[in-house]
């Protein structure tokens, strides 16, 4: 059976935050996810995918990228929530995960993966993203439904995420929906076509009838046939490499 605990990372000199770690029952030379959740920080739909990685023979390490903070809760309003965006130092993000990645790769939690992968979803699918262009030597990345256009803000949101397209060095999944009002189709497209201009290998889609977390199951946007395909998609590009 997997086993799961909570564990602590240094992210820098000083600074800890916490994670949820999901080991299966083989985790010696098994494939590792750096999961990174949305606005809603590390809460149980989180949890349940890394348990279900772990199901699967692939070590999950869930980090909180809120540095202890506690996040915004389902019933918030929604300018409280979007202040949780606003307010996100992203370069401060970007270097965190580079600590949470080193984390999981380094085997200070007594496992090792063979390879990491970051898979991240709305917010943290943007970082999955940020990963991909600043964190050397990722297996590849997946972005469910992360934002890649967005007003820029000099001190927290100096670039977006298809500015530094060109920078991304491993293979990528992206998956998004159609009913999307934060991410136009065209914002799709363009990020499709950056990755395809630097020969990049990659898979870029959009599920048509689904909405924004439609993997999500715990939200009234959550699309079954659009989740199981996507869960069949990560499975196979965690495992195998397929795109």
């Amino acid at each position: 059976m997997p086993t799961q605990r909570d564990v602590e990372i240094e992210i820098e000199p000083g600074t800890r935050t916490y994670a949820y770690l999901a080991l299966p029952d083989a985790p010696q030379g098994a494939p590792g996810v750096v999961v990174l959740g949305e606005i809603w920080g590390v809460n149980g739909n989180i949890r349940k995918i890394c348990d279900r990685l772990a199901a699967q023979g692939i070590v999950a390490l869930a980090p909180d990228q809120y540095r202890g903070i506690t996040p915004p809760r389902d019933g918030d309003p929604q300018d409280h929530v979007m202040g949780y965006f606003e307010r996100f130092d992203d370069p401060q993000g970007i270097r965190d995960g580079r600590a949470m990645i080193a984390s999981l790769r380094d085997g200070r939690f007594g496992v090792a993966p063979r390879d990491v992968h970051v898979w991240g979803f709305c917010m943290g699918g943007r970082f999955a993203h940020y990963l991909a262009a600043f964190a050397p030597g990722l297996a590849g990345v997946i972005n469910f439904y992360g934002r890649v256009v967005f007003p820029r803000d000099e001190a927290r949101k100096p670039f977006m995420p298809l500015d530094v397209a060109g920078l991304v060095a491993c293979p990528y999944l992206g998956l998004f929906g159609a009913i999307d009002p934060l991410i136009p189709a065209p914002d799709v497209a363009a990020l499709r076509a950056k990755l395809a201009a630097i020969g990049v290998r990659h898979h870029v889609s959009i599920y048509e009838s689904a909405e924004h977390a439609f993997f999500n199951e715990t939200r009234a946007s959550y699309h079954p046939d659009a989740a199981a395909d996507a869960w069949r998609r990560v499975l196979a590009f965690v495992k195998t490499g397929a795109l």
